[in-house]
């Protein structure tokens, strides 16, 4: 087994003359459930499939369990599943056929486990697939994905399109199988909350560019939202760095920066403000404020 099931190097990728990933660099331990965050379009589903080696990067390389991606071999495709974004199966087919067919397809099939996810989802084999659910569809997709006791499970998006019940309940089943299986998760979304119940490390796209790198706590901690009061107008330039984004209304500046240290502090110190006063932030608050502005980037955990 790989230490580190998925590394990325540096990854850049155009279409079209416009950059979709700006120099992305990231690696995944083993055992990790690692949700990747980011409004759709900022390139979640790009980097997921230069992974699979279902398209080049511009620059930079991937590497899955050990191989280059656009190099995976056939063996290394049977360690992975996939459930792609919008649950795309053979609409016209009964379920039990696609079984039959993917389980045709597989190196590797554990019928026993797939009959458990099958009674635990209550699928029901002899209807069409076009005739399922969104919700349905979506557990039959994960269900096939875990058939073939992957190494490394990638989920992108897997909830999109379904309402807030059938999400809650999609959710409730995956992570009730992931967590007893201890196996190594890709799992994006443009949704928080979906993240924040599965996920015990997170990274953040904004821009094409990995903002946030880091746990669920570590990101609680290391951004703050700040309202600064200053004995005269608010100054335009505080000099401190990682300023994701900041509101200046008279002698009344409101900045969150990321990073937040007390070297920082000391630099705002400087000011002379008359107050400084932390604002809450829930997990939500932190999201949006991160993917309104690219110029943040936390540091590696090995980084001061």
């Amino acid at each position: 087994m790989n230490d580190k099931p998925i590394v990325v190097e540096n990854l850049v990728k155009y279409y079209d003359g416009r950059c979709i990933l700006d120099g992305i660099s990231l690696s995944l331990p083993r055992g990790c459930i690692y949700g990747l965050l980011g409004r759709n379009g900022c390139g979640k589903t790009t980097l997921i499939r230069i992974l699979l080696g279902l398209e080049p990067p511009t620059r930079g390389r991937t590497v899955v369990l050990g191989q280059d991606s656009m190099r995976l071999s056939a063996n290394t495709h049977g360690r992975i599943g996939y459930v792609a974004e919008g649950h795309n199966l053979i609409q016209s087919y009964k379920v039990r056929r696609l079984v039959d067919l993917c389980q045709g397809l597989s190196l590797h099939w554990n019928s026993e486990f797939f009959g458990s996810l099958v009674e635990t989802f209550r699928l029901p084999m002899d209807r069409k697939v076009k005739e399922l659910s969104g919700g349905m569809r979506a557990q039959l997709n994960l269900a096939l994905a875990m058939a073939i006791d992957p190494e490394l499970l990638i989920l992108d998006d897997p909830t999109l399109g379904l309402d807030t019940v059938a999400r809650r309940q999609f959710l409730e089943l995956a992570i009730d199988v992931i967590q007893r299986q201890g196996r190594t998760i890709l799992f994006s979304s443009h949704i928080l909350a979906d993240v924040e119940r599965i996920a015990d490390r997170v990274g953040v796209i904004v821009a094409g560019k990995l903002v946030v790198d880091c746990t669920l706590e570590e990101l609680k901690s290391r951004v703050k939202k700040l309202r600064v009061i200053f004995p005269t107008q608010a100054p335009d330039d505080l000099y401190v760095t990682d300023i994701v984004n900041q509101r200046t209304s008279g002698r009344e500046k409101v900045l969150t920066v990321a990073n937040w240290n007390p070297q920082k502090q000391a630099i705002l110190a400087t000011f002379h403000p008359e107050s400084c006063t932390e604002v809450p932030m829930t997990l939500e608050d932190i999201f949006i404020e991160c993917t309104r502005s690219a110029s943040a980037v936390l540091p590696q955990e090995s980084e001061v």
